[in-house]
């Protein structure tokens, strides 16, 4: 096995007494090679491992060929194709990890800047440099490549000759060229076309077209004291190889078979020292550079006349110590440049494409903005922005400015531009500056509303607290109606016995509350034995439900009882005039008559269903206990956000009067039906507003009864159910017309529950009993 080093370890090399006098010729391999190859110039290559530093990405593989007295270089890196699949997962990774993008560019430029520091070291440190291609044409993605390194070249030379002046027994036209002699540059082509005449004149032509190339992109002269490289005016430099690339995998294959067969005998190739070779062979082709060097040089300057004279070309074999100790110094000078942009062009040309689009997508998206504007006109904005950005926009650094404009743009809006947005209880963002959570909210959006007795409508702000809407605005709206001053039936609230008092703190292990029923008085010592004391430190912070606590009550009342009168205010052939109850839709202002037989002796009596009185008889006694009908007017009043108020006659239909006849409908579906929360309001039949069921009205008749209600509101399926009070049916006074205001907005001490189709209030809202004698 020969022994191989790798650069810049070469202590082996400065240590070998014996040879360090010796003058060598320094052969660098650069290149790509193809898949399943790992080796670039085979002929050449084979004195090295193809498995050499697998961990690494990039590395620069020596051998020192003592008979010949040849150092070879040969370079590993991540544009042979073999270590560009193996270290690919750790390529992406890096990418995703360092630049936070899939985009292969961005760590590509890494591996063009780290392959071209290694082209500049070999450039310095090297005699010949063949350029090894897997195909048969010429890569012209190297011009890149010569030009960067051409350029940071010039601008190393001072700290260059520095570092070689610290070396022993350099020659001062080393120190001051900074290199042993300008490197003569071979070309090597691993394929030729299928269907080759005549191979010498193949790699003539294609002499003649790469140095036109580089002579018109001027990386070579005339003078090569100053060029990167030089190419053999007089000499081939071009070799196009005819054996092709071998599939190492199937030949193994193949002449295992072979050799598996009878008879079979085992071909040992001869290795390429001994092996006899063709006239057209990589081994010649070299050997004439190799012995010119050995013999006057490399002096490869153009001489436009024959009369001009020129300085002879700089040329030195130096010896193993001097070229190991220099090769040191210049590896780690090199190898230590950080990103090199020169050759990053596509790096380049996406950032000064994404900085020329920049500026546009931003003030595209601050055209025509408010002073202060919402979250979603910033994101509409922005999506606009951004689709000018990645229509225009190109490169792997897409993704960075992609990223700053996103930025810039949220910086612009959280400058002073925001808008508070803090939801309101109906769903409306705020409108004013944002501003912080002590001061007030304004959506900007106003309701009409009507107030606790429906007589006087009035304008209401969007609310942003349970308290605004259900008690304040009532509260406000009362004073100015008068209707305040009416009888009333208040609902148990939370009364202080201590100035400091706060909002209770619940737990899922609250016992709930025990609501009273009508039938509690049969047994009342029982029944008050039961029922928790209301708290007088402590406020239910929500509305009251059935899975409230017991013992605690709400800080204010979201109901409202409210008696306007003598039931001698309602006429039904009349209905509710439109001066006392503004707002209502036409013929839809009536309450629906309710037939209700009452049991006598104390025997409370609710609606039979099914059993319906007939108007001006007397019912059929089914039993022996005397009974008797009573007539009671209610009805269900909805309210739009317009102010528009209309009844039903049915949980799914409006009721309608026609002019100058009685209302047909009775009560009976409504007082034993479960009726919906929301309803489509038909002040606006193509595209409805949705009313709220906000009063119940009843008119109690003169005979010995008790109306009672009980409303229970479940503002959405699984929701809590909603009280008024822990109570019971509350029972009305005889012969009045009472109004029962229900809330606007439904919060429990958990949740607020929007608008919800599925709302409703449940049956059994209406009851009549007997009054006791």
């Amino acid at each position: 096995m020969r022994e191989t080093f790798i650069l810049p370890n070469l202590e082996h090399l400065l240590n070998n007494t014996e040879r360090a006098s010796d003058k060598v010729v320094i052969i660098s391999i650069i290149g790509k090679s193809a898949y399943n190859s790992g080796l670039k110039v085979k002929s050449i290559g084979r004195i090295f491992s193809p498995n050499i530093n697998k961990t690494e990405e990039f590395a620069i593989e020596g051998f020192y060929d003592e008979e010949n007295q040849i150092i070879y270089l040969h370079v590993h890196s991540l544009l042979d194709t073999d270590a560009l699949v193996k270290h690919y997962d750790s390529l992406i990774k890096r990418c995703l990890e360092e630049n936070k993008s899939d985009d292969f560019l961005t760590i590509y430029n890494e591996i063009k800047s780290t392959f071209a520091c290694i082209l500049l070291v070999l450039f310095y440190v090297s005699h010949i440099v063949v350029l090894s291609h897997p195909s048969s044409t010429f890569d012209v993605n190297y011009i890149q490549y010569f030009k960067a390194i051409d350029q940071i070249r010039q601008k190393l030379g001072s700290q260059i000759s520095n570092a070689l002046k610290d070396i022993e027994g350099i020659s001062p036209e080393w120190i001051n060229n900074g290199r042993p002699c300008t490197p003569r540059l071979l070309f090597f082509f691993e394929r030729c076309p299928k269907v080759v005449e005549n191979i010498k004149k193949l790699e003539h032509d294609v002499e003649d077209r790469i140095y036109h190339i580089l002579r018109k992109i001027r990386i070579i002269s005339s003078t090569n004291t100053s060029s990167l490289f030089a190419i053999p005016p007089n000499e081939e430099f071009v070799y196009m190889s005819q054996e092709g690339p071998i599939d190492q995998l199937g030949h193994s294959v193949r002449s295992l078979i072979l050799g598996c067969q009878p008879s079979a005998v085992v071909q040992v190739q001869a290795p390429y020292c001994s092996k006899p070779e063709g006239p057209h062979n990589f081994h010649n082709f070299l050997q004439v550079h190799i012995q010119q060097a050995r013999s006057k040089g490399f002096d490869d300057n153009v001489t436009s006349s024959r009369h001009t004279q020129q300085t002879p070309a700089y040329f030195e074999l130096p010896t193993i110590k001097h070229w190991a100790s220099a090769c040191k110094e210049i590896y780690n000078l090199v190898m230590k440049l950080e990103l090199l942009t020169f050759v990053c062009t596509d790096t380049r040309f996406s950032e000064q494409r994404c900085l020329k689009v920049l500026p546009l997508a931003l003030a595209r998206y601050q055209e025509g903005l408010p002073s202060h504007y919402t979250r979603a006109v910033h994101e509409a904005r922005l999506a606009v922005a951004l689709a000018l950005f990645s229509a225009q926009a190109r490169g792997p650094l897409f993704q960075q400015y992609n990223t700053q404009l996103i930025a810039e743009c949220q910086a612009h809006w959280e400058n002073g531009r925001q808008l508070c947005e803090a939801a309101s209880l109906t769903g409306n963002p705020c409108n004013l500056p944002k501003h912080s959570s002590d001061q007030e909210h304004c959506s900007g959006v106003r309701y009409i509303a009507a107030c606790d007795c429906g007589r006087r409508q009035g304008s209401r702000e969007d609310p942003y607290s349970p308290k605004q809407a259900n008690y304040t605005f009532y509260q406000q709206q009362s004073k100015e109606c008068g209707c305040h001053a009416l009888d009333r039936i208040h609902f148990s609230i939370f009364q202080p016995s201590i100035k400091e008092y706060t909002a209770a703190t619940l737990t899922d292990n609250e016992e709930p509350l025990s609501v009273l029923s009508d039938r509690s008085e049969l047994t009342p010592e029982l029944d008050r034995g039961l029922v928790r004391q209301p708290s007088t430190t402590e406020y239910l912070p929500g509305m009251l439900t059935l899975s409230s606590p017991s013992g605690l009550l709400p800080h204010y009342s979201s109901w409202s009882l409210v008696c306007l009168g003598p039931s001698s205010l309602y006429s039904h052939n009349l209905g509710l005039s439109e001066s006392h109850h503004p707002g209502f839709l036409n013929s839809t202002n009536y309450l629906l008559p309710w037939d209700v037989t009452v049991y006598s002796k104390g025997r409370t009596s609710w609606p039979q269903i099914n059993k319906h009185a007939t108007r001006g008889r007397r019912p059929r006694s089914t039993n022996s206990m005397p009974q008797f009908t009573v007539k009671v007017f209610i009805g269900v009043e909805y309210e739009c956000s317009r102010g528009h108020r209309f009844m039903l006659a049915a949980p799914d239909r409006v009721l309608r009067a026609a002019p100058g006849s009685i209302v047909k409908d009775t009560g009976h579906k409504i007082a034993e039906s479960d009726m919906p929360l929301y309803y489509p309001c038909p002040c606006r039949p193509g595209k409805p507003l949705t009313a709220q069921l906000m009063r119940l009205h009843v008119v109690t008749p003169k005979a010995p009864v008790h109306c009672t209600l009980n409303p229970r509101v479940q503002p959405a399926a699984g929701a809590p159910i909603f009280l008024s009070t822990v109570e019971g049916s509350t029972a009305l006074t005889q012969s009045a017309y009472w109004v029962m205001r229900l809330p606007y907005v439904y919060v429990s001490d958990k949740e607020s529950y929007p608008e919800n189709h599925s709302a409703k209030l449940l049956a059994g809202v209406f009851g009549v009993s007997e009054i006791e004698q």
